[in-house]
């Protein structure tokens, strides 16, 4: 069957009434098979999930018929893995430390579709040899911050100072002087500079979030947040998708996460 016919009686498919009933459909249906427009279409799809899986991350991103193959079919694995803590758009929870997968501003790395990849595979702190866990935020206000590391307890006069410090950073309204006291407790004794950097823009590395801009993972980014997390800790995680979803299922759901802060391929890719 040529392409052009098996175009129009897929046009016709989608035109039917949703009232066809069962016999109707086994009548279109009998007609694809007959028409071999089924095996026609089920050997495009398959050819594509080969070339989706083979080729570079981020070049399916710029090949237009392989963006959008592969994102529309991400879009269910999404919705089945990932929305119920992200949200169906994408736009996270700021209650709970979920991102928001749309606005552009990525924890780790830059948003390339091999790092949401890594991320969808590995995770983050889910217990995966792979996984990210270098960046974990320690609970100030606790006697012994980190199980991990030997970080000293801030007072909570200290934590104060640093939250203005933070605020200061933000734009928002601060103490001038707690800001200056906070500046010294986070180059020094607080030890923030080591995972946020020494200006605070963080480290996409290893997912420690920039504090200088008006996006915040936990909460408003107002006082009362700010020196909570500082007090108690972060330590949100990811689950791994290794060995529950294929690497093809992982590429698909990944560069459907790509689409929503990219709406269409770049302008410089090529349609083939």
């Amino acid at each position: 069957m040529a392409r052009s016919q098996q175009s129009g009686l897929w046009k016709r498919i989608r035109a039917a009434p949703a009232t066809l009933g069962l016999r109707g459909w086994l009548a279109v249906g009998a007609a694809l098979l007959a028409a071999g427009a089924v095996g026609s279409w089920v050997a495009h799809d398959i050819g594509l999930e080969a070339q989706l899986v083979r080729a570079d991350p981020q070049a399916a991103a710029r090949d237009p018929i392989l963006f959008r193959f592969g994102a529309a079919q991400g879009r269910g694995l999404y919705r089945g893995h990932c929305a119920s803590c992200h949200g169906g758009g994408g736009k996270g929870d700021r209650a709970l430390g979920v991102p928001d997968l749309a606005d552009g501003d990525w924890l780790y790395g830059t948003g390339q579709v091999s790092e949401i990849e890594k991320v969808a595979t590995y995770g983050i702190r889910a217990h995966n040899p792979r996984s990210w866990n270098l960046a974990v935020m320690p609970g100030y206000a606790r006697a012994a911050p980190s199980p991990s590391e030997r970080v000293p307890p801030l007072t909570p006069g200290e934590i104060q100072a640093v939250t203005d410090y933070l605020l200061a950073l933000a734009g928002r309204p601060a103490d001038p002087r707690a800001a200056r006291d906070g500046a010294r407790v986070y180059g020094g004794k607080g030890g923030c500079y080591d995972c946020h950097t020494g200006d605070a823009r963080g480290d996409p590395a290893i997912g420690a979030p920039n504090l200088t801009d008006r996006i915040w993972l936990y909460g408003d980014g107002g006082r009362e947040a700010i020196a909570y997390s500082i007090a108690h800790g972060r330590q949100g995680m990811c689950p791994a998708w290794s060995g529950k979803l294929s690497p093809l299922r992982l590429r698909e759901v990944s560069l459907y996460v790509f689409a929503l802060s990219h709406r269409a391929p770049p302008p410089s890719a090529k349609a083939r």
